[in-house]
């Protein structure tokens, strides 16, 4: 679970120009070999939990299973996991070590996509939960001690927010992602001779800014896809979003990244479709279409730009 939110992007015919915008130099590589994904939490760390489940749970779930599903649909991708067990990544002993290890591992593996999966909370006690509400006040006491209370009635309410949402880094704190873009020397841009730059100089910077711009572009198709296939599918969508505090994991990784909330485990109903077989496999399914399209796309907008 990824605390909340602040502004909803543009429309996915924005992302579509600006990735024309910034094409990719002419290589005979792939622009898809390499997918990261990473589930969430994990370990000491459970996230947030629903009537009977924790999400670093449901997240190993759906992760293993969406890896399984590209390597099937896609024989020639690489998948790495952050990991495939219920360990804090790398074993690390602090949650900021552990988002260092994911973004370490995923520059070092050149993933040329990064792939966070998580589920959601709004906040309030899974299920139900008790509300207070003023009634009115009575007296008490006698004489100088005579004083009004205020009387108050409990009732439950039912945990009703539902949905998915997907987050990608904030634009406007994005100098840790220019500067892993920086660390990967070059990798996956195009270059024939990495060691003929100077990474620490201006013409670097300046080719790491654009990919930067690239990769915004390209995090925000990615999400954008993904939500449109939820909504497909009879999910709520939250749409693509930023966040007033920059996600650590997303902003540390040189390469497109997004993290998918894939429902509310504080939401009865919704806790129960994803521990299920059923709703694992259908969310596996709509990243799968969106990944696919994504990959046509990216492809698509590559050669248009090398005919042009």
């Amino acid at each position: 679970m990824i605390k909340k939110t602040t502004t909803l992007l543009t429309l996915c015919g924005i992302f579509l120009s600006l990735t024309s915008l910034y094409p990719m130099p002419p290589s005979q590589k792939p622009l898809l070999r390499t997918i990261i994904i990473d589930p969430g939490h994990g370990g000491f760390d459970p996230g947030c939990h629903g009537l009977f489940s924790k999400e670093k749970d449901v997240t190993l779930g759906i992760s293993l299973k969406l890896g399984k599903a590209l390597q099937k649909a896609f024989p020639e991708l690489k998948i790495v996991y952050t990991r495939t067990t219920d360990i804090m990544p790398g074993n690390k002993t602090s949650i900021q070590d552990g988002i260092r290890y994911r973004a370490e591992l995923a520059n070092k593996q050149h993933g040329d996509l990064f792939i966070c999966i998580h589920c959601n909370s709004d906040g309030h006690p899974p299920g139900h939960y008790p509300v207070q509400r003023l009634t009115g006040y009575k007296t008490t006491g006698r004489g100088k001690k005579k004083k009004k209370v205020p009387v108050y009635v409990t009732y439950w309410v039912k945990n009703t927010r539902t949905g998915t949402e997907s987050y990608i880094w904030k634009a406007d704190r994005s100098a840790p992602k220019g500067d892993a873009i920086n660390q990967r020397n070059g990798e996956n841009m195009g270059d024939s001779d990495n060691s003929a730059f100077d990474m620490a100089g201006p013409e670097a910077m300046m080719r790491g800014q654009l990919y930067e711009k690239k990769y915004f572009a390209n995090s925000a198709l990615f999400g954008t896809l993904v939500e449109r296939e939820f909504a497909g599918a009879g999910r709520h969508s939250g749409g693509v979003m930023q966040r007033q505090v920059g996600i650590g994991v997303l902003q540390a990784t040189g390469m497109p990244s997004v993290l998918i909330e894939t429902g509310f485990l504080t939401n009865k109903e919704e806790e129960l479709y994803l521990n299920s077989k059923r709703g694992q496999n259908q969310v596996v399914s709509n990243i799968l279409t969106a990944f696919r399209r994504y990959k046509q796309t990216i492809e698509k907008n590559r050669n248009t730009s090398r005919k042009g």
